[in-house]
């Protein structure tokens, strides 16, 4: 039986994904998302259990000799992700993936990050410790001149100003001049770095594409961004769990969407669509095993059957 706490370690399609830590701030993977956004249940997040205690090494490393044990063999292990920052503890990131690729050595590894400096972070310089790791791995016997390791940056915005809107509450002006010598400077030493921004109302994403590649990007990969909830949808406080007031709430926003009452409302598709957001808002957050789910990060609706998960799609692409 496994004994590493939960959401340490997590699969997302063939990915081992890795949270290292916790934050609860918007510049995590899961914060840029939008509120709204939850990965499928069939990814097997959860939040990280006690995120109080500081992770180990050993933990990480013997959390993935599990999966491995159990005859799970991901193509790619990803750092980061979820509600982390693998920046935030670098050396004890570090210290894992070196001990996980000195026993498994051709298995790509990936850090998904922000690209900004934490104050967790002591020692040297991040950039130039995950350089020396990008050289100590492409120069290994065997390796043909390919390390195996690849970071994927989320860029945010173009600009401080629209960095600022995505990034806050975050020292956006210094956090954007962070964020963009942490990419060239990677990008300059030929480790691959990828860049990610969401679709954020506020930022123009043809822009950030062009900056991201024009400070040293390899590619870059777009997100989609949802900034409505299901309690949004309902128009319910995120406290109100009782069964009744969600069912009331239901009630009240079918009966507003419905012709028959209201003919001023958006007419066809428009309503239909809003209708069907109301309906599986209803069907999530009224059922008690779905809404824990859901209030924990994880859940099926109509935005996972829609889009496949990001990351998933490129990983075999960054390394």
């Amino acid at each position: 039986m496994s004994q590493y706490r939960k959401g340490l370690v997590w699969i997302s399609r063939q990915t081992l994904m890795i949270q290292p830590n916790h934050l609860a701030n918007a510049a995590t993977p899961m914060g840029q998302r939008g509120p709204g956004y939850r990965l499928p249940t069939d990814s097997s997040y959860a939040p990280l259990s006690n995120p109080t205690q500081p992770v180990t090494a050993t933990e990480i490393i013997d959390a993935t000799n599990f999966f491995y044990d159990q005859s799970i063999h991901p193509h790619t292990i990803c750092f980061g992700g979820g509600g982390s920052e693998p920046l935030a503890t670098l050396p004890t990131v570090m210290e894992a993936m070196e001990a996980i690729r000195a026993k498994r050595h051709g298995v790509p590894l990936v850090l998904m990050t922000n690209g900004l400096n934490h104050s967790n972070h002591t020692g040297s310089d991040p950039v130039d410790d995950l350089i020396e790791l990008h050289e100590q791995w492409r120069n290994a016997p065997g390796a043909d001149g390919d390390s195996k390791f690849s970071v994927f940056v989320n860029i945010a915005g173009a600009n401080p100003p629209q960095y600022q809107k995505v990034m806050a509450p975050t020292d956006t002006k210094k956090g954007f001049q962070e964020m963009t010598s942490f990419v060239a400077r990677l990008a300059e030493s030929g480790l691959k770095v990828y860049g990610t921004a969401s679709e954020h109302p506020q930022i123009k994403i043809k822009q950030v594409r062009t900056m991201a590649m024009g400070i040293g990007c390899s590619d870059f990969f777009q997100r989609s961004y949802h900034d409505r909830t299901l309690y949004d949808v309902l128009d319910l406080d995120k406290n109100e769990n009782d069964a009744s007031a969600i069912k009331r709430a239901y009630h009240e926003q079918a009966k507003a969407l419905h012709p028959d009452v209201n003919r001023t409302n958006e007419e066809g598709e428009g309503r239909a669509a809003m209708m069907s957001q109301v309906t599986e808002a209803f069907e999530v957050l009224g059922d008690v095993g779905k809404k824990e789910l859901y209030d924990n990060g994880v859940a099926d609706l109509v935005l996972n059957e829609n889009e496949t998960d990001y990351f998933s799609t490129v990983v075999t692409k960054s390394v």
